[in-house]
């Protein structure tokens, strides 16, 4: 996606007059959707990489074993602590 930022202004509304004063932009026009998948040059120009908006078996394997483990976890922290002793309880 690349974007073009035009009519900067200062903290007032009205356009910087002095090179070192704070500002931002008002407008912004965007060329590309975010997301499609597409190449990424990194910063360096070593290499690229490809960024997709979708997920694929192996990801939604590990999301769907990390949610059962953390549900898991949670619910017996929650219980041990319901079901304690009142004496225990931290």
């Amino acid at each position: 996606m690349i974007c073009n930022f035009s009519q900067p202004v200062n903290y007032t509304g009205n356009p910087p007059t002095k090179s070192n004063e704070a500002f931002a932009f008002t407008q912004m026009t965007c060329d590309g959707s975010i997301g499609t998948g597409g190449t990424t040059e990194q910063i360096t120009g070593a290499g690229d990489f490809w960024i997709l908006k979708q997920l694929d078996y192996g990801q939604v394997l590990i999301l769907t074993f990390l949610l059962i483990f953390f549900v898991g976890f949670m619910t017996k922290s929650l219980w041990n602590f319901v079901k304690q002793d009142t004496n225990q309880k931290i």
